[in-house]
């Protein structure tokens, strides 16, 4: 267990990954490079890393001098050393950080045992919502959410494997942002008022490689 790793970035397996590239690069606004097989974009808060191969979460990346013991139920992770020189970030980039990315579990108590209780991560929510029949549980590492949900009440079998759901990305000016992507032909529905108070989000359905994206966008205190 360590209280020494942050969450870095999520690594997605895509089919065609000079497809993929070309469709993350006009969605976050954010040139790649090239990092450990993969193409790597760089936000203010977290990465998103693309990989040629299966489709879906091929890793949640940490940094840091700590382990993550392996549990064949959870997600993959991965942990490496602090880069010798930070990633640039390109300071006006339209997209500002990943803010969370989803997990789908059948078990919440084997998700905090795991997160919290054998890596260290700080258990941030942990709330039952009767009216939408969720649990969610979330932790926060390196200022991402790492949102883990579930049915409730529990479903009876629960022992299959978490899933991977989706990202959420923080813009600051969500409409000026979901109309330049439409611009470049990126499919952006309406913006709505999100679940989380203060919010307003909308959902991207194009130029994902098949990940549920949200847009959101947190509105300035008192504003």
């Amino acid at each position: 267990m360590s209280a020494d790793l942050a969450l870095d970035a999520v690594r997605l397996g895509v089919a065609d990954l000079d497809a993929a590239t070309d469709a993350y690069r006009t969605l976050l606004g954010v040139a790649p490079v090239a990092h450990d097989r993969a193409r790597r974009f760089q936000l203010g808060r977290g990465a998103v890393e693309l990989e040629a191969g299966p489709p879906g979460l091929r890793a949640i990346r940490f940094v840091g001098r700590g382990t993550v013991p392996p549990d064949p139920d959870v997600v993959p992770v991965v942990v490496d050393a602090p880069p010798a020189v930070p990633w640039p970030v390109t300071l006006d980039a339209p997209v500002a950080a990943i803010d969370h990315m989803v997990i789908q579990t059948p078990d919440p108590e084997r998700a905090i045992a795991f997160w919290r209780d054998r890596v260290g991560l700080r258990l941030a929510l942990d709330r039952v919502f009767e009216q939408r029949g969720l649990r969610l549980v979330f932790f926060r590492s390196g200022g991402i959410t790492l949102e883990y949900a579930a049915a409730h009440p529990p479903v009876a079998d629960r022992t299959g494997p978490d899933g991977f759901h989706g990202l959420s990305y923080r813009v600051v000016d969500l409409g000026a942002h979901r109309a330049r992507r439409l611009d470049t032909g990126v499919d952006v529905s309406e913006v709505r008022v999100g679940m989380r108070p203060g919010t307003s989000v909308a959902t991207v359905r194009s130029h994902t490689a098949g990940v549920p994206t949200l847009l959101l966008q947190v509105e300035p205190a008192g504003g």
